[in-house]
């Protein structure tokens, strides 16, 4: 029997959701992507991975992986 208090399991990602399989489809092809933070900031990179909370953003000039909590973007737009 499952235990809300020791499951430690997090929420699933839903691959049935449009926005999700975009984003998948973007990690896939390795795809060049501009997001623009509800602060105004803007980053540019690639995207590694996603999960419920975050998404993994690989800036291409080699600095190290940004973690984006997905409620702060505003805008996540592929380049090129």
């Amino acid at each position: 029997m499952d235990n809300p208090f020791t499951d430690r399991r997090g929420q699933i990602l839903d691959t049935t959701q449009p926005g999700i399989r975009h984003i998948q489809d973007m990690i896939r092809e390795h795809k060049p992507v501009s997001v623009l933070m509800q602060s105004g900031s803007e980053m540019e990179g690639i995207i590694l991975w996603q999960d419920v909370e975050y998404i993994g953003l690989q800036h291409e000039d080699g600095r190290p992986l940004v973690l984006i909590n997905r409620h702060a973007i505003s805008v996540l737009r592929a380049l090129g």
